[in-house]
């Protein structure tokens, strides 16, 4: 059957002849392709042998001779990209679909996509069969959401983001414009970088990027926040990636995206509890975290990097958390609580504190 042992090269070349719909040269075709296969003579021949293929097995026509070649699909010989035929299958695309928009390059993301729908019409067509029934109903019954306060996400450019999972799926550079609150002017700064990873924190999202330092020659890591980020093109240079990246070393040790991250430091907090057990004794801040039981409740000692997450984290737990240990983090919580109880008691805040 037609299709079957098709490559994503074969699937492309009947994508775009399917949108364009009609004679498509093969100069034409070969542009659209080569950003994605390379522009090597050997691509070319690879590119070549996927068409003479497609026309073999009779699902693309071809007319002319050389560079005046063209090619067109046969609608009614067209295979279908998408097949789902197992109930559990159609039960898993249906629920990664829900987290996937943001974590894919826009190909693979419609091509997802074109699967979930074949799932939806799998699991409708039998209204009565209880598998389906089964699987129709798994879409109310598992959910995630943030553990804080339900933010509603920044609004994300799509075209935006298809330069941005493009150039990563692809390793190319980038070529972006980026509104920097941290500088007095409104205006975006316009450079160009490498894409590393694309991070979802929350409601946010997030791009890391890097490029060389002019003056050392060091790789410098740059955090963008995507709803920011104001222009975005891929370009079709090599991208100068940091091969010392680590995404899992980033994320877990680094700890960049808990911004401002101190030296590891032991901490120690005391824990009052009344109504009910604290979730500190179930969701540990560090591997090497102890607990020894008190009057009150528990005192939690664990090393932890710091940062304004983490003082954020130990604030919102107030008045039934406080950290004691070291003397100088306590002072820098206590001086925000002050403010803070400053504020509300006046209903205004401290200018002196501002400044």
């Amino acid at each position: 059957m037609a299709g079957e042992d098709f490559t994503p090269l074969h699937w492309d070349v009947l994508e775009m002849l399917q949108r364009d719909g009609g004679w498509v040269s093969s100069r034409m075709l070969y542009e659209w392709l080569r950003p994605r296969y390379g522009y090597s003579a050997s691509s070319s021949k690879t590119m070549q042998r996927a068409l003479q293929r497609l026309s073999q097995d009779g699902v693309i026509d071809c007319r002319g001779q050389g560079s005046a070649r063209s090619w067109r699909g046969i609608p009614e010989k067209m295979p279908g990209k998408a097949e789902v035929k197992s109930v559990e299958l159609a039960v898993a695309l249906l629920q990664l679909e829900q987290f996937a928009s943001n974590q894919l390059p826009a190909d693979a993301l419609k091509t997802l996509r074109e699967h979930c729908d074949r799932s939806r019409e799998l699991l409708g067509s039998h209204p009565t069969y209880p598998r389906y029934l089964q699987g129709r109903a798994w879409r109310g019954k598992a959910a995630i959401i943030d553990s804080g306060f339900p933010l509603i996400a920044p609004e994300q450019d799509e075209a935006i983001m298809g330069a941005l999972t493009d150039a990563l799926y692809r390793n190319t550079s980038l070529d972006l414009g980026y509104q920097n609150v941290a500088l007095s002017t409104n205006a975006p700064v316009h450079y160009r970088v490498s894409p590393l990873a694309l991070i979802e924190r929350g409601s946010v999202l997030y791009l890391v990027s890097c490029r060389r330092s002019r003056r050392s020659g060091k790789f410098v890591r740059y955090l963008h926040r995507v709803d920011r980020i104001t222009s975005a093109v891929a370009t079709h240079d090599p991208a100068d990636t940091d091969t010392g990246f680590d995404l899992e070393r980033f994320l877990r040790h680094e700890h960049t995206l808990l911004f401002f991250p101190e030296a590891p430091q032991r901490v120690t907090l005391k824990v009052r509890e009344r109504d009910f057990r604290s979730r500190l004794r179930y969701y540990r801040l560090a591997e090497d975290q102890v607990i020894k039981e008190t009057r009150e409740g528990f005192e939690l000692v664990a090393t932890v990097r710091p940062s304004l997450t983490f003082k954020q984290f130990v604030l919102g737990l107030a008045p039934d958390v406080m950290l004691v240990k070291p003397a100088h983090l306590r002072k820098e919580l206590q001086a925000v609580l002050a403010q803070g109880a400053s504020a509300y008691l006046t209903g205004q805040f401290d200018r002196t504190a501002a400044d």
